[in-house]
């Protein structure tokens, strides 16, 4: 049943993790009497990676920026390439100022940046109840004063100038993508995006002239293809010193800007 390395890895993964096995258990005693309740779990486990379920899902649990969240289908798994985000925002920003996190999903990106700046007010905002049920979640496991969930569509919801910084890891994806096929249990919303991908970057990039200071920045992660497209759309919405980060592979991932 166990067909692949991938598979026997996050196996003995799940055994440590979700049942506390150590290596000594696995590894070395072949005849170990298992629990019912153990077995079950095995059962579940095995029957889920089966069906492809990301093993994220099946634990409830990814890390981020050195924390733990918890994570379900309701929200998407977050990748180690918006961690650049987080490094950003710590690098460049120390003075008290107003940031929000558009999309927050997990809250994984907003509170992970309250953590690291208790200076800092942190709100995260997402149209979607469940997710901010799962933010919820991860603002009360993880203890975050400075982090506030709003019930918001993008930013339609706050006042003129209400932000120093946004920052936003928003769908992204064409609705036609072959690599939504790999990321069929993850939620759509989360994902596509119209226009080619681009309709929810240019409707934040649109509002964020209305809530963003004058002189404040907007962060948005989109895909590598994006760049040139993401750049106009900026440049078009009198943003200026308009600049690119690049992931882990070298691509360029992130823009962000300066509000005129």
């Amino acid at each position: 049943m166990l067909n692949s390395e991938a598979i026997k890895k996050d196996f003995v993964f799940f055994l440590k993790e979700k049942l506390g096995f150590n290596d000594n258990k696995i590894y070395i005693n072949p005849n170990i009497v298992l629990k019912n309740k153990d077995k079950t779990l095995i059962e579940k486990f095995l029957k889920q990676k089966e069906e492809g379920i990301p093993l994220d899902y099946i634990l409830n649990s990814s890390k981020f920026y050195e924390y733990e969240f918890f994570v379900d289908l309701r929200v998407l798994i977050p990748r180690p390439e918006t961690e650049i985000i987080v490094d950003y925002v710590n690098n460049h920003f120390s003075s008290p100022i107003n940031v929000l996190d558009a999309g927050t999903g997990s809250g994984c990106i907003g509170i992970s940046i309250a953590l690291q700046n208790p200076n800092l007010n942190v709100y995260g905002s997402d149209h979607s109840a469940d997710a901010l049920n799962v933010a919820l979640i991860n603002k009360n496991k993880l203890d975050v004063d400075n982090f506030s969930l709003v019930h918001a569509d993008w930013l339609s919801s706050f006042k003129k100038e209400s932000f120093d910084l946004i920052v936003s890891n928003p769908p992204y994806i064409a609705d036609q993508d072959p690599h939504l096929e790999n990321l069929k249990y993850e939620p759509n919303k989360a994902l596509v995006a119209k226009d080619n991908g681009l309709g929810d970057i240019r409707l934040i990039i649109e509002q964020s002239t209305e809530v963003l200071k004058r002189g404040g920045m907007l962060i948005l992660e989109h895909g590598y293809q994006q760049q040139e497209e993401v750049e106009h759309i900026f440049k078009k919405n009198h943003f200026s010193d308009i600049s690119n980060l690049k992931d882990f592979q070298g691509l360029p991932r992130i823009t962000l800007g300066t509000l005129e």
